[in-house]
């Protein structure tokens, strides 16, 4: 039976990284079954149709299958994404991630490429990724498959520490008629509809809806943060379109999708006699934000007779938030085209380009709203067109029938720097036997630079009443009322962030029963983004009644750190009907500060960096019981932090600041799932965060303490039905 391209650019994944990609299932069900012996020989899909096994790729990869995800109840892609190695997630809320690959852990991280089926879900005016907004549903992933380490050389900006590639089910094992539906506690449910079929000879067609309703957070109704608002929600539809295409030497991929989230938000304007007056000093008032991303594009790859291709990427995506800090749209284009040379002189030659235009409009603030808004960011120019252009290669050469060696490299433009930045790599893999794989590897990557830290403002307001400012502050106020304001100022001369990686690592199979890797890496990460006081928040002036104080920042690069640790990962098998996968991950971050004068004044800069936690681990049992039911439950664990003396303001080499150190978290979630036939409907419970009720994942300065959870899905697939099993 020929084996069909899934996808073509979720392949070159990995398959670029080691110019030998993964071969998918023919069958879905069947993968996601697959023992462990099979999903060894599991290959990713390369452009020349050329493969190995997943046990031979060198470099830190794991994948998370869909029968894992649906095993641990995950809900939505940061979610599934405690089950891999190497990666710390956190949950601000009940639709806030923060999540990171070998780094310091922050907001919007710039450092972790986020793709699905290869088309970057990073926004790139704001360097980040808003894990509650990816166009994508948990249910329409096939697998997830995250790298660690730069990989810059295939993927450009943000590849930095990682990759994540979110794989969505080809459209001929789709679900061919399927309806969801889920309930749970705090108003959480959420309603899925899929269907798909042959449309052609060659040609499959699939499609999903999704609606999703719940509220912001799963904090206790006393709170007093979210006590009077306990009726806020947060609405989030999604939808996607695929079509798949396969004859002779031409395979094409065409997508369509997007997601809308609308959230019920508590927001407050400030007027200031001294600036409107006869206004009321405050204006409080409920509203609703609204973030929305659409999308639209493919691949198409031509493979010749003597194994060369040419892949082709095309997408188009247009994205808008109205949201204060973010109060942006942009569209963007993404080209990239490849030629794959299968025998280059005996080895194994990449050749290609890429070029991203995006058309960024920042929201226009008069000037009412940038003194009475609780904060606002605005910029000086407010429409750009950011241009990136770049051409790459990558170079697999077999030295000998056990011994491989990968040279790579990428240089890129970017307009907003006006710099041509390389990015290379260099691999080595040793084949010791059929069980025993070594490799070692060397990267350099960049941070795709943004106009948020190079061109942007950021404005902080607050008005108070004395007696209401707070015990630190009132003594310190002599009029009646105080209006603040505190300012971060984007900085042009800032160097573009860079990382350099050295990795080692080693895997082992045996048969069915166990799959072992083992990954140890140093980084060193260049020209850090921190904000650095000018002027610190304090007095600056008085009229009448008002005391006016304010504060500025900007941001600088002088910070750069050391990262060093590993990462331990297990699945085994001890039975047909029973799996463990569990993994460790040991981080630490060194902080470093260059210029004497101002790292002395500002040493919580250089601290803020360093203060992570240190040891991460998960372990996931997944138990068939029969046919008809099976149970999975998964540890998650992440230890506490420890601050050091230069991020308190007042050091004390006895003890840390509280408020600042990350939690220990120990938490374990449940899920079960019965169906009495292929026919009949699928009954499937889940209990999340058992044994950490209420608790934080974040310092007690961030976040909300998150809930226990539970929800109660029901699955009806038609097509089973109507075929009367």
């Amino acid at each position: 039976m020929p084996l069909r391209i899934v996808s073509s650019r979720a392949a070159l994944t990995v398959a670029c990284l080691t110019s030998a990609p993964l071969l998918a299932s023919e069958d879905l069900l069947a993968l996601m079954d697959m023992p462990l012996e099979s999903l060894a020989e599991t290959k990713v899909i390369s452009a020349t149709r050329t493969a190995q096994s997943l046990a031979d790729t060198p470099a830190a990869v794991y994948i998370i299958t869909a029968k894992e995800i649906e095993r641990f109840g995950a809900r939505t892609v940061a979610d599934a994404l405690v089950l891999a190695p190497g990666l710390h997630v956190a949950k601000y809320s009940n639709y806030d991630w923060e999540i990171s690959a070998r780094d310091t852990n922050e907001g919007l991280n710039n450092a972790l490429l986020v793709m699905v089926d290869g088309r970057s879900v990073v926004n790139a005016m704001f360097s980040g990724v808003y894990w509650d907004l990816l166009p994508v549903s948990i249910d329409n992933v096939e697998q997830i498959e995250v790298m660690l380490g730069p990989v810059g050389t295939l993927w450009g900006g943000n590849a930095v520490n990682g990759v994540i590639n979110i794989i969505t089910k080809d459209a001929e094992n789709s679900d061919e008629g399927k309806v969801s539906t889920t309930f749970g506690n705090y108003s959480y449910q959420e309603h899925h509809a899929r269907a798909a079929g042959q449309v052609g000879e060659n040609t499959y067609a699939s499609g999903y809806i999704e609606y999703v309703d719940h509220k912001p957070w799963t904090t206790d109704p006393s709170d007093p943060r979210i006590e009077p608002i306990q009726h806020f929600n947060v609405y989030t539809e999604r939808f996607g379109a695929r079509v798949d295409y396969q004859n002779m030497e031409h395979t094409l991929n065409l997508q369509a999708g997007g997601i809308r989230s609308r959230e019920d938000y508590l927001w407050i304007r400030y007027y200031p006699d001294i600036l409107f007056p006869g206004r009321p000093p405050a204006h409080q008032f409920e509203t609703e934000t609204t973030a929305q991303e659409f999308f639209i594009g493919g691949s198409h790859i031509y493979s010749a007779d003597n194994g060369d291709s040419i892949g082709t990427d095309v997408w188009l995506t247009y994205n808008d938030n109205d949201g204060t800090s973010r109060n942006a749209s942009f569209i963007r284009l993404d080209f990239d085209s490849h030629y794959n040379i299968a025998d280059f002189y005996g080895t194994q030659l990449l050749l290609g380009g890429n070029m991203r235009l995006i058309d960024e409009r920042f929201h226009r603030y008069n000037e009412e709203e940038y003194l009475s808004e609780y904060y606002v960011r605005v910029i000086d120019d407010p429409d750009f067109f950011n241009q990136s252009y770049g051409v790459y290669a990558n170079w697999n050469i077999p030295v000998s029938d056990d011994v491989a060696v990968i040279l790579g490299n990428r240089w890129q433009y970017h307009n907003l720097t006006g710099d041509v930045d390389a990015q290379p790599q260099a691999r080595i893999s040793y084949q010791y036997s059929e069980e025993h794989f070594f490799w070692a590897g060397w990267g350099r990557a960049i941070v795709t630079p943004s106009r948020l830290e190079l061109d942007s403002v950021f404005r902080e307001n607050a008005y108070c009443e004395k007696g209401s400012c707070g015990t630190t502050i009132d003594p310190e106020i002599d009029g009646d009322y105080l209006y603040q304001n505190y300012t971060t100022f984007g900085n042009k001369d800032l160097d573009v962030e860079e990382i350099e990686t050295f990795e080692l690592g080693y895997r082992f199979w045996n048969e069915k029963q166990l799959q072992l890797s083992v990954n140890a890496f140093y980084s060193r990460k260049d020209n850090i983004r921190s904000v650095l006081e000018l002027k610190p928040l304090g007095p600056s002036s008085h009229f009448g009644d008002t005391d006016i104080w304010s504060g500025i920042a900007q941001y600088s690069d002088l910070i750069w750190s050391e990262t060093m640790g590993g990462e331990l990962s297990v699945k085994w098998m001890p039975a047909d009907d029973l799996q463990i996968n569990a993994n460790y991950s040991y981080k630490r971050v060194v902080g470093h500060c260059d210029g004497d004068v101002i790292c002395e004044k500002y040493p919580r800069a250089k601290g803020g960096v360093e203060s992570q936690p240190n040891h991460f681990a998960n372990m996931q049992v997944m138990w068939d019981v029969s046919p008809q039911l099976w149970v999975s439950a998964t540890m998650q664990y992440v230890g506490d932090s420890e601050l050091p003396d230069e991020y308190l303001e007042n050091p004390d080499p006895k003890g840390n600041d509280p408020r600042r150190i990350w939690p220990e978290v120990l938490s374990f979630d449940t899920t079960a799932s019965w169906q009495h036939s292929p026919s009949s409907p699928q009954v499937t419970l889940s209990v999340e965060n058992i044994g950490a009720d209420q608790s934080k994942e974040f310092p007690d300065i961030m976040g909300f303490p998150n809930g226990l959870q539970y929800w109660l899905t029901v699955d009806w697939d038609f097509a089973q039905m109507n075929k009367g099993y």
